[in-house]
């Protein structure tokens, strides 16, 4: 862990508020690491917590007032050599040219943030006829899975041509980068989010702006959609296999004994395969990672929904519920308002609580599945973050919401 920290530490430079920044993420990944070797003594001291609080004072302890309640960065993962250049770029564009222009250069090749599964970059085309375009371009990662973004490519072709605020679509090669890739034009814009939420509170005229954007989403029509990058999640029974997903994602992990916060893990998912509702709502196309860490901002208007590679057929609530926990009440009942004017459908109570405790679930288990790479290879301190310090996040924040729903009575089993 301490050489990819070093590594890091070089690679920022000498702006000290990005080394103290990367000093905190460290001290925080070290501290999760000793609490997690401690685990096995906590274990013994308390083997029968009572309640979720004394549960996760055992399994998920606080690193310190300091460091949980610190922004988690995810601007990282510059110690991952770059695989894409301009001179590959230059032939992936030549081989897909647009509008019979001539490529003359590719320049301002710089990488972007963010990405666990892609390597994405953005850069500028240079033509013959003295135009120039800023484009961007999501390659799998090393050693990540391939499939998916053939179908993440085809969902932004549908939402494209169906007037929704995305990114135009250019082309997808399977090989000429080496591996999967897509190219769409860059959106102007800036972010509105991260991993932690919202970078400035939105106002009203912003939430109106993404709930007219996701409102038009949500009708776009099913049948446009040939292939998503993840299964359809609209019927109970769809509901019970992704749970029955994250379960062997889960156990499949622990198989090789090192079970950290699995009591946790099983608190949440044992809540989540009870209180499964068969939901009657007509499906819709799902972003399934709605959040402002995925907006782009023009002023008060929101320019760009980027990352589809968890869309799918599902239900409208899904989309909700991964951003009402981003929003205070008063900022969700504006957005709601908006939402339905637009044509939106305001969802259940039981459907909103139960997607929401969904959503940090299924992050908690990606994350998680981070933080078993990153301990047994400690290469790219992103991994660690995900892994170490935003997987302990969601999986509290779910492990929070199923506790106060026992004391309230609220989504009954």
């Amino acid at each position: 862990m301490a050489s990819v920290l070093r590594t890091e530490l070089a690679l920022v430079g000498a702006d000290p508020d990005r080394v103290a920044e990367l000093v905190t993420v460290g001290r925080a990944l070290l501290r999760r690491a000793e609490l997690d070797d401690d685990l096995g003594r906590r274990r013994a001291a308390t083997p029968s917590p009572q309640g979720a609080d004394q549960l996760l004072a055992r399994e998920l302890p606080s690193v310190g007032e300091e460091l949980d309640g610190a922004p988690v960065p995810i601007d990282y993962g510059t110690s991952a050599e770059l695989t894409v250049t301009a001179a590959s770029l230059g032939a992936a564009l030549a081989r897909h040219s647009r509008s019979g222009r001539t490529l003359t250069s590719v320049e301002d090749v710089r990488r972007l943030s963010g990405g666990f599964s892609k390597e994405m970059v953005m850069a500028t085309a240079a033509y013959t006829d003295g135009s120039r375009e800023r484009f961007v371009v999501r390659k799998v990662a090393p050693g990540r899975r391939a499939d998916g973004l053939r179908a993440e490519y085809d969902v932004l072709r549908s939402t494209f041509r169906n007037g929704c605020p995305v990114p135009e679509p250019w082309w997808y090669d399977a090989e000429i980068l080496g591996a999967p890739a897509i190219a769409t034009s860059a959106v102007a814009g800036v972010p509105a989010g991260d991993p932690n939420g919202w970078l400035v509170p939105p106002s009203a005229t912003v939430l109106a702006s993404v709930a007219r954007a996701v409102a038009g989403q949500h009708r776009v029509g099913v049948e446009a959609i040939d292939t998503a990058p993840l299964p359809p999640l609209v019927s109970v029974d769809d509901r019970r296999e992704a749970l029955a997903e994250r379960r062997g994602v889960l156990e499949g992990l622990w198989a090789d004994g090192d079970d950290a916060w699995a009591p946790v893990f099983h608190l949440v998912l044992e809540w989540l395969e009870a209180t499964v509702a068969d939901q009657a709502d007509a499906p819709v196309l799902v972003h399934g990672d709605f959040g402002p860490h995925n907006f782009l901002l023009e002023g008060e208007e929101l320019s760009g929904v980027l990352d589809w590679e968890r869309s799918h057929i599902g239900l409208a609530v899904e989309d909700l519920a991964y951003l009402r926990p981003t929003l205070d009440d008063e900022s969700w009942s504006k957005f709601l308002r908006e939402y339905v004017a637009a044509g939106g459908l305001e969802p259940s109570g039981d459907a909103l609580a139960w997607y929401i405790v969904w959503q940090d679930f299924w992050r908690a288990v990606s994350a998680y599945r981070m933080r078993n790479i990153f301990l047994q290879r400690p290469e790219q301190v992103l991994y660690g973050i995900s892994g170490l310090l935003l997987a302990p996040r969601f999986l509290t924040r779910a492990a929070l919401s199923v506790s106060s729903m026992h004391s309230s009575g609220a989504v009954k089993c």
